[in-house]
């Protein structure tokens, strides 16, 4: 049933990729500097505690601990907001609007460092196509309210129909969630037997492509592939997958 005050539009809003394209550079790289902090928490096998977790305004780190405790860093899509809160009573925000990436990366990491919170992170983008360092990228970048929110709106309908059907797999599953790396919601179900990434598989690769698996999730689209979609994919690719017919008609 759709919640009072609700549409199907509210839940699933029109989303056009070429629309959104100039306000995601500056969107994706905040959230790689803020999932990068995730980076300080024990590594979980296949990058299971990697992901940025949906609640009910945006995206969290969840809680990662630090010398003093611990702290949250938020990224509120409906205020529009980057908001961090800590066990020792430090809290804040940034106001999220037109910038650079360089300029959003000095202010949110020093606001980080006078609340106490630790900040060494790799400033080098993870995962996209000629990278530039995020405290070297000045260039002015749009950000649009209406299209994050609705972007936002999509990965929340989206992970509600995944958990439907990761509820009926009763084997090894990861907590479906955003990989800030490749922008993409994504869950990922195992059969229980190890494999090889393969000999030239890089760092990434060879941490999360050493169990079989069938990964699936949804992302907003690139310039190599213009346009919002559902994907998945088996890994090792199973003989014959690549000619094997999608069902219902309307996948």
């Amino acid at each position: 049933m759709t919640p009072p005050g609700k549409t199907r539009a509210n839940l699933w809003p029109a989303f056009s990729y070429s629309a959104f394209a100039p306000t995601q550079r500056l969107l994706h790289m905040m959230l790689q500097i803020i999932g990068k902090l995730k980076l300080a928490e024990p590594f979980q096998a296949q990058w299971a505690g990697v992901p940025l977790w949906l609640n009910a305004s945006g995206l969290t780190t969840g809680p990662i601990p630090c010398a003093r405790g611990a702290y949250e860093v938020r990224a509120n899509f409906m205020s529009h907001q980057v908001q961090w809160l800590t066990t020792w009573g430090s809290s804040g925000q940034l106001s999220l609007g037109p910038t650079s990436v360089a300029a959003l990366t000095d202010t949110l990491l020093a606001q980080l460092r006078q609340a106490g919170i630790s900040t060494s992170i790799n400033l080098k983008p993870q995962e996209v196509p000629n990278p530039i360092p995020f405290n070297e990228d000045r260039d002015q970048r749009p950000y649009d309210r209406d299209l994050v929110n609705a972007w936002w709106r999509i990965l929340l309908s989206t992970q509600r129909v995944m958990q439907a059907f990761q509820g009926r797999f009763a084997g090894k599953a990861q907590p479906i969630g955003l990989m800030w790396g490749t922008m993409d919601i994504r869950g990922v179900v195992y059969n229980g037997k190890a494999t090889s990434p393969g000999a030239k598989a890089d760092y990434i690769r060879r941490n999360a492509m050493n169990a079989e698996l069938i990964e699936m999730g949804w992302w907003a689209g690139s310039d190599a592939y213009p346009k919002p979609a559902f994907y998945s994919f088996t890994y090792p690719q199973p003989q014959g997958i690549e000619s094997a017919k999608i069902v219902p008609s309307a996948a």
